[in-house]
């Protein structure tokens, strides 16, 4: 008897330290944290295209006849502090229908109006709603935290406002359309800066058609509640306009005559000799 209870304690001496000595299971990493409910930014970037450029990169656009003989706003973006657009804020309050976006604009007098002369669609594939909507979507509900749906278009119809006379404005500065003149990113950008600040900077990105860089968009830089122009953040990017020389680079191109039509398809106007690299981008 006094063998067995032996055996038996020893039995379970050594399942004991057996327990004990077994090494303490891995713990578990603690769970990520959750996404803020919006992204934070740092400013908002105005973009506006020049349609004779934009039109020939691969944009279906409407008819020479239909556009505005301007620049054309192309939208309210927030960035980051190192100028990087901040998109796709998707947990914000984004639109499923444009009527949920009419609805919204419908509750200020003039506002489709003023929409549709400082913001319309030149693009064949996006309805005027259609467009803004997918802006709003893309860009705008990522300045929910600061600036409401409403606010966001009343913004971009008062800073465009302000840019009415942009052509003159370049045109003091000796930056005017042309078929054959060039110019500096320095030159253009210093003569934007007569209207947002000579101490603001601002941005320009460029297409290569025909292997001739062409300015298509300027990046003018407000602030987070989209009122007050401030200095885009500084950037090593150029944006499609080459490498900073003496002599100019950059073309302005000019509206192309009633004769030649719709902007349509690129071959349709003879830019077939595209970059391999410009690949047509819906922004």
């Amino acid at each position: 008897m006094r063998k067995f209870v032996l055996i038996i304690f020893f039995i379970v001496s050594c399942v004991c330290l057996q327990v004990e000595s077994a090494p303490p299971p891995p713990s578990l990493s603690p769970p990520p944290p959750p996404p803020p409910a919006f992204p934070s930014y740092a400013i908002i970037q105005m973009v506006i295209s020049w349609p004779p450029t934009y039109c020939q990169s691969g944009n279906p656009c409407k008819a020479w006849s239909q556009i505005n003989k301007r620049f054309s706003l192309h939208g309210l973006w927030p960035a980051d502090n190192t100028g990087t657009s901040v998109t796709d804020c998707r947990q914000g309050p984004t639109l499923s229908y444009t009527s949920q976006l009419n609805a919204w604009l419908n509750t200020k007098a003039t506002l489709v109006t003023d929409l549709l002369n400082y913001w319309p669609s030149i693009r064949t594939d996006f309805q005027d709603d259609s467009f803004w909507k997918y802006q709003w979507n893309k860009h705008g509900v990522c300045s929910s935290s600061h600036i409401c749906t409403n606010t966001y278009f009343e913004k971009a119809v008062a800073q465009s406002k302000k840019l009415v006379n942009l052509l003159d404005v370049l045109a003091a500065s000796q930056i005017v359309p042309s078929p054959t003149k060039l110019y500096t990113a320095a030159e253009i950008k210093s003569a934007v800066q007569k209207i947002v600040g000579t101490t603001n900077n601002v941005y320009i990105s460029c297409w290569r058609i025909n292997n001739v860089i062409n300015l298509r968009e300027i990046f003018i830089c407000l602030d987070q509640m989209a009122g007050n122009y401030v200095s885009c953040p500084a950037s090593q990017d150029l944006r499609g306009c080459g490498n900073p020389k003496p002599q100019g680079t950059i073309k302005f191109p000019p509206f192309p005559t009633a004769e030649q039509g719709q902007s349509g398809p690129i071959e349709d106007l003879g830019f077939i000799d595209l970059a391999v690299d410009n690949i047509p981008m819906l922004l």
